[in-house]
């Protein structure tokens, strides 16, 4: 918590931060390597001077990002998953795919806190 003050993340950029990381480390986990613990995740994180950068890195076989099931359209409200993707998009302000989508990249560009 003291380097997030000292980095002056504000709380509402805190949670998109947190919220999207866990939602790339899920689905590099449970989709990308198909819960293999033989296989590994990569994160990469760099701080800029106004932005957070975010890299999440899976061994799995990659997936088709460019089509997507929109989560807010009425067939796919009950659907159990196919959200974090979403969030993460909505949550941050740049957001890549490359390797064939193995490779997530994250970008939070940062309001600051109080000082």
């Amino acid at each position: 918590m003291n380097k997030i003050k000292a980095l002056r993340i504000s709380e509402d950029d805190f949670f998109s931060i947190r919220l999207s990381l866990e939602e790339a480390l899920i689905n590099a986990i449970r989709h990308g390597n198909k819960n293999n613990p033989d296989l590994s995740v990569e994160v990469d994180v760099e701080y800029a001077k106004d932005k957070l950068i975010m890299q999440v890195k899976n061994q799995g076989e990659g997936f088709d990002f460019q089509h997507l099931a929109d989560p807010t359209q009425a067939e796919n409200l009950d659907k159990l998953s196919g959200r974090g993707i979403f969030l993460i998009r909505n949550m941050m302000d740049n957001v890549e795919f490359t390797g064939q989508g193995r490779v997530i990249k994250m970008v939070k560009l940062l309001k600051g806190g109080p000082r």
